[in-house]
């Protein structure tokens, strides 16, 4: 495998699965079919198997930051050894590749004991004076150029973390609401079993437990009945949610009992759900979040006892990008809802008056807050300006 990689400058990455690892050298101006051509190649530490098909983004301050493609891929042999892990250690190795772009015979021999190789092709029926690997820039993956990668990302990579969860999924995934059959095969269930959704299996547990209680004419709410529920209207909720680490406040005794904040994801969560790592965390801190990507994940979600999530204000992989800015009113010891409303309504006039679009979210306690997206066009920074100003002027009028 090979890729295109935009970091601090322009290479590619030629990888060669040698012993359950990816043997790695970095080429500056990439591999190439001319048999005249001298290509320097350097030697980097091996790479796990899980890098094999990765595409996408590595963040900046990270090993390697920048934007992936998946230049090339295919198979290999060796040739004249057949133990390459130690031909590789004596500092030559000559392979036939198979590729989509790249074929015929290349040989990687270091210039003397560090980490500074060649790496050339033989004159063999696959060379062609003059080839260019920037002639070639579009990914044997998606058919994309890095800078289209780099503007909509489908994955980012964390270094630093297990190779099985360093890769976070960017692209959505299954938004599809439940099918009528799906439905009928929720109610059917007992009290645990699992349940199919897609290509997803989940494990429900205590689905008749009561989470919501009656409460006048209102009738009570299982967990059943909430799963039901967030997985129809999943589709509405995920564009809020997708991309965005969850805090989540449980509930698996009922509102009534009680919640509790969580938002570390637990060990015993099934795989698929997609993990981002916080590089920044310090000693104590939350260190890995669940990210939302599909109606699966919200129903694992629900059966979890997550009844409130709070989305992070912005999106991977810009995390310290926020896409919404939020006002927060709660009443103080002296001032009750009707004071909030009073506020809020002064947010929306204002907000009005500039053009700038708000909705109110209500939070579960006493207070509202205000939502504002950022618009197109415009930065964080701007939106948090106008805040500011809004909220001087709110300040002068309700002391």
């Amino acid at each position: 495998m090979v890729q295109r990689h935009r970091s601090r400058r322009l290479h590619y990455d030629f990888r060669l699965e040698v012993g359950g690892a990816l043997a790695s050298w970095a080429v500056p101006r990439g591999p190439t079919l001319d048999p005249k051509a001298r290509r320097t190649a350097v030697q980097v530490d091996d790479h796990p198997l899980e890098y094999l098909d990765f595409e996408g983004i590595i963040p900046q301050g990270q090993y390697g930051g920048g934007d992936v493609i998946v230049w090339d891929r295919g198979t290999w042999t060796h040739a004249g050894t057949d133990d390459p892990a130690a031909a590789i250690a004596a500092g030559e190795i000559h392979v036939d590749l198979c590729g989509a772009k790249l074929g015929g015979r290349f040989a990687l021999v270091r210039r003397g004991h560090g980490d500074q190789w060649l790496l050339v092709h033989k004159n063999d029926e696959h060379a062609v004076p003059g080839w260019d690997p920037e002639d070639h820039p579009l990914s044997v993956r998606s058919g994309r150029t890095n800078e289209e990668i780099a503007a909509a990302p489908p994955a980012m990579w964390q270094s630093g973390v297990p190779a099985a969860y360093a890769e976070v999924r960017l692209a959505a995934g299954d938004w599809t609401a439940p099918t009528p059959d799906e439905l009928a095969a929720l109610d059917a269930l007992g009290r645990k079993g699992d349940w199919q959704l897609g290509d997803r299996r989940l494990a429900l547990t205590n689905l008749d437990k009561v989470l919501f209680p009656a409460r006048g004419p209102r009738p009570r709410v299982t967990k059943r009945e909430l799963i039901r529920y967030v997985a129809r209207i999943g589709p509405c909720m995920l564009p809020y949610l997708a991309g965005r680490p969850v805090n989540m406040h449980r509930y698996p005794d009922g509102v009534d009992r009680g919640g509790f904040w969580h938002k570390q994801i637990p060990e015993h969560a099934p795989d698929w759900l997609v993990r981002w790592h916080n590089p920044e965390a310090d000693p104590g801190e939350t260190e890995c979040y669940l990210v939302p990507d599909g109606v699966a994940s919200l129903v694992w979600l629900a059966n979890f006892g997550a009844v409130e999530l709070h989305p992070w204000t912005s999106r991977l992989p810009e995390v310290h990008q926020p896409s919404w800015a939020l006002i927060d009113i709660d009443p103080g010891s002296r001032s009750g809802f009707d004071d909030v409303l009073v506020l809020a309504r002064l947010y929306r006039t204002a907000l009005a008056h500039l053009g700038v679009d708000a909705a109110p979210k209500v939070t579960g306690q006493r207070g509202v807050q205000i939502w504002i997206p950022v618009a197109p066009g415009y930065s964080f920074a701007d939106t948090r300006g106008w805040v500011e100003k809004i909220s001087r002027a709110v300040d002068h009028i309700v002391p």
